[in-house]
């Protein structure tokens, strides 16, 4: 049983991944908030359980309540938390419930790593390691969250590591993306046009993504706007801030996760001022579109980027150190770099690496001796884990 809050954007993504994988191996079934979820999900309808919330204290226990009412009725074997906010209200249940389960905890980046005030740090740890005590696997979805979170006090016998993984695009999709549904924007003059590099950034308008960075770069650095058209998939979602655009840039909105590889294949390359991350999905759908990432120095994004290889890293407090990079980008040499990046997904990055590791680790927190191919070869109706221990 998956558990999430508000399961959207890339937990959505990462939730339906493993779900995909998963439905025909074991009875999957995905609890989360009726409020600002996803609607859709490759899993039969009566196995997508909501329940009634909005993100407010007032709401936490009678959330908790009908978490605790879904956990009784299903009765599962593997329950698989995602995200801080259903970290609590899951886990927080066995504090005064007993539980059969075992218990995956995946944060999709740590709250206490994040660029924020010390005190609200230590806070975010302190409530971390309480709900530790009711947790059997922590999942980090990169070597440095597992470093750092074990540094400052996680667990390191509880603590994995798992690379989110994507699937590749069927070779139909290639192939209809060659007759692109989706056209990108185009500058008037044709023939400048088609010297330009085109950008993408995809994300959130917030300081997170650091959307507001790289605004004051173009500003600063007027010269760029002659060489660089910015595309900008994503909108506000909390902040209300007066965020200012030039010329050289065309937002489009959030788009149709289903065409979001369409709007990839158009750039030259895709970039990431972040100021912190977990593994960001966008670094690795540009990888599988055969696109560099330029990305910031911060948190997990130079486990994915080798600065020259398949991309660029650039510090993020030296916005000269940026603007000298995209002065001197190269369409020839972007490509090559896409092709590296392409290579590094498959070796890495696939849904099926990581589904794989999942499924091992679930057998492992059943105590359960199987082999993998034993554990996927055939459907199971639960993972018929406690009939094959005995109980």
């Amino acid at each position: 049983m998956h558990i999430g809050e508000y399961v959207v954007g890339g937990v959505a993504t990462y939730v339906n991944e493993l779900v995909s994988y998963q439905r025909d191996r074991f009875e999957v079934y995905v609890l989360m908030s009726d409020y600002n979820s996803a609607k859709d999900f490759d899993l039969e309808p009566e196995r997508i359980l909501r329940y009634s919330y909005k993100r407010s204290p007032r709401h936490f226990l009678s959330a908790m309540r009908q978490i605790h009412q879904a956990i009784r009725q299903i009765e599962p074997d593997i329950i698989h938390v995602h995200s801080s906010f259903a970290g609590m209200l899951a886990r927080g249940l066995f504090f005064f419930t007993r539980r059969k389960a075992s218990i995956f905890y995946c944060s999709h980046g740590w709250s206490f790593l994040m660029d924020t005030k010390p005190l609200r740090k230590k806070a975010y740890f302190m409530i971390e390691k309480i709900l530790e005590l009711k947790t059997d696997f922590i999942v980090n979805i990169s070597k440095y969250e597992m470093q750092q979170s074990i540094r400052v006090g996680m667990s390191p016998a509880k603590s994995r590591f798992v690379y989110s993984g994507l699937r590749d695009r069927k070779p139909e999709q290639r192939e209809r993306g060659e007759r692109t549904p989706v056209l990108l924007p185009q500058h008037e003059d044709s023939e400048q046009n088609a010297s330009m590099i085109k950008l993408l950034f995809v994300g959130r308008y917030d300081r997170q993504k650091g959307l507001d960075l790289l605004l004051d770069v173009f500003r600063q650095y007027p010269v760029l706007q002659q060489h660089i058209q910015l595309y900008i998939i994503g909108d506000r979602v909390l902040e209300q801030n007066e965020w200012t655009f030039t010329d050289n840039m065309i937002r489009l909105g959030w788009v149709n996760n289903a065409e979001i590889d369409h709007y990839y294949e158009q750039c030259d390359a895709i970039i990431m001022p972040s100021r912190w991350e977990g593994l960001p999905l966008v670094a690795l759908e540009a990888m599988k579109n055969r696109k560099p990432v330029i990305a910031s120095n911060r948190s997990s994004l130079p486990e994915l980027v080798t600065h020259g290889v398949n991309g660029y890293i650039f510090e993020l407090e030296q916005l000269e150190g940026l603007k000298d990079i995209l002065l001197q980008l190269d369409k020839s040499t972007l490509v090559a770099m896409g092709e590296a990046g392409r290579q590094l997904y498959k070796e890495k990055f696939s849904s099926d690496r990581m589904n794989e590791e999942f499924v091992s680790l679930y057998y492992e927190a059943r105590n359960v001796e199987v082999s993998f191919q034993t554990a996927v070869t055939a459907p199971a109706s639960r993972l018929e884990i406690s009939k094959r221990n005995g109980d």
